[in-house]
């Protein structure tokens, strides 16, 4: 767990092979086992492979770079969440738990050899036409995922003492280094 916690990273080049469905639903699998808050399960994955389907999410996601096979979009079902858990769990728990389950999704590509980039910069409006989601729907995270073509270097973290702290803000935790 922790090597793919380690080894993950933003794919941004991909190779053209197709992302098998068994393993696409493997990763929908993990993603739906995430936590979320009040059990709510907000949660919606809408699977997307036909490549001119894709092309047209390209042209309104200006993160998603390269060419990958399949993209996934996460969205929150809002209307569920405010019945189940209110504003609180509409406004706040959808974005939470869609992302807990991304993490899933991610950390379960990794482990099966793939490559994932999350994207948030897309035009919700027109995601929302060109994928007909209706009302009470709300695309959150844009997963694309394919064979990788490059992957590249972990970027550098902020040290773990600069950012730990113990009992209350400002006291240090001791041992940690960097």
């Amino acid at each position: 767990m922790f090597e793919a916690i380690k080894g993950r990273r933003s794919v941004r080049k991909y190779k053209t092979e197709p992302v098998d469905r068994e393993i696409v639903k493997k990763l929908l699998d993990a993603a739906r086992w995430a936590p979320s808050g009040g059990n709510i399960q907000p949660w919606l994955f809408i699977v997307i492979d036909d490549p001119k389907v894709l092309d047209v999410i390209r042209k309104i996601s200006p993160g998603y770079f390269g060419e990958a096979p399949l993209a996934i979009l996460v969205c929150s079902n809002k209307e569920r969440a405010y019945k189940v858990g209110g504003a609180l769990g509409r406004d706040y728990l959808t974005v939470a738990d869609c992302a807990m389950a991304v993490q899933n999704m991610l950390l379960a590509a990794y482990a099966l050899g793939l490559g994932t980039c999350v994207v948030k910069s897309f035009s919700h409006t027109a995601i929302k036409e060109v994928l007909a989601i209706p009302e009470g729907i709300e695309p959150e995270l844009l997963v694309i995922v394919g064979h990788p073509n490059q992957t590249s270097r972990p970027p550098p973290r902020i040290p773990m003492n600069e950012i730990v702290h113990l009992n209350k803000y400002g006291e240090k935790f001791p041992g940690l280094e960097g």
